[in-house]
């Protein structure tokens, strides 16, 4: 598994990484946030997700130069 330490300030920031992750449906993906692990593809499971502590993007493999540019916003580096 490939990890990239993602951050959002918000529920609406939440979205927006719900709705840049849909693009790539053929990539799979979890977000891990404390004990929780969600599939990144699902809107329930962002909701379950707790934007106050650290979220981890988890990929099958390393992502590609699409991804990793579409995902920048939400690197941990940037917030």
């Amino acid at each position: 598994m490939f990890s990239v330490p993602v951050s959002v300030k918000n529920k609406k920031e939440m979205i927006d990484m719900f709705e840049t992750l849909a693009h790539f449906p053929d990539t799979v993906m979890m977000l891990r946030n404390g004990d929780n692990t969600v599939d990144a593809h699902s809107l329930m499971g962002f909701f379950a997700i707790d934007e106050k502590i650290p979220i981890e993007l988890l990929l099958e493999s390393e992502p590609d130069d699409n991804l990793k540019q579409a995902i920048s916003k939400f690197a941990f580096v940037n917030a």
